[in-house]
């Protein structure tokens, strides 16, 4: 089957930005089907309207993000693939946990952060490691080269910019057509300030963060480079001892929105 340059990136942005949203720590995108890996096993969760006190401590203490064994968010997603899905906190050592995103359509996600001193940097996949991700005829295997920065800091105050960076490498295959890939990407986040924000969880007053997600993508079929560079705006609200409440992402074909629906911290 004959395969055009429009579907090779097409395709590979799609599948690149469900790797991409667990690396940056944004809300995973839900136009993207990928296979479950692994079993959902989660336990259902009941809203919460009280912030227990035993909130995570060491070097995974972060304000906007509790990292408690156990705890759960259950967010809807609204854009062209309307979702739902659960985050939960399935693992805690001493500087590292990971989370998982159970949606409902049955697809399943896990990822690997790093804590330091508050600082949390999602690693997944980390340097070694291989994610593979597939939707119909296209699939993309990848491992990070390269990464640095990191994904929520462990202090935000109004006018604070952060970043992560990392280089991904691998193959696209479409149609069974294997064809080497690269992708570069940069996000860079800045802090706007306290604003109240109404979910369905309820009223918060959270923590504005403007991100801005540059992928360079660099694909060789039939020996050829094939560049190209997207550009997609994000906007998150973190409220203080519960987490993201609210996420909007704005790029060509791939505007969605994220929002909690209730949420359990033990």
């Amino acid at each position: 089957m004959k395969t055009n340059k429009l579907t090779v990136v097409a395709a590979g942005v799609a599948l690149l930005l469900s790797i991409i949203a667990c690396n940056m720590g944004q809300s995973p995108d839900p136009f993207v089907p990928i296979p479950p890996t692994v079993s959902a096993g989660l336990t259902e969760s009941a809203s919460a309207t009280e912030v227990p006190a035993n909130a995570a401590a060491g070097a995974c203490a972060n304000p906007y993000m509790p990292v408690v064994m156990g705890a759960t968010w259950n967010y809807k997603l609204t854009g062209p693939t309307p979702d739902t899905f659960t985050k939960s906190i399935i693992s805690v050592e001493v500087s590292s946990f990971t989370d998982q995103d159970a949606f409902g359509s049955g697809v399943t996600r896990q990822g690997k952060w790093n804590c330091e001193n508050g600082n949390l940097t999602a690693l997944n996949p980390s340097s070694g490691d291989s994610a593979t991700v597939t939707t119909e005829g296209v699939s993309l295997d990848f491992e990070t080269t390269a990464m640095s920065g990191l994904t929520l800091p462990a202090t935000i105050n109004a006018g604070d910019t952060w970043e992560q960076t990392l280089t991904l490498e691998g193959t696209e295959t479409i149609n069974g057509t294997v064809m080497p890939a690269k992708n570069q990407v940069a996000n860079t986040c800045k802090a706007v300030g306290i604003e109240s924000v109404t979910v369905e969880a309820g009223t918060f007053d959270a923590m504005k963060v403007e991100c801005i997600t540059v992928m360079n993508i660099e694909i060789v079929m039939n020996d050829t480079p094939i560049q190209n560079s997207m550009t997609i705006n994000g906007t998150n609200w973190y409220a203080e001892k519960v987490g993201l409440v609210k996420t909007i992402s704005l790029g060509t074909g791939f505007d969605s929105a994220t929002e909690l629906i209730s949420y359990s911290i033990p």
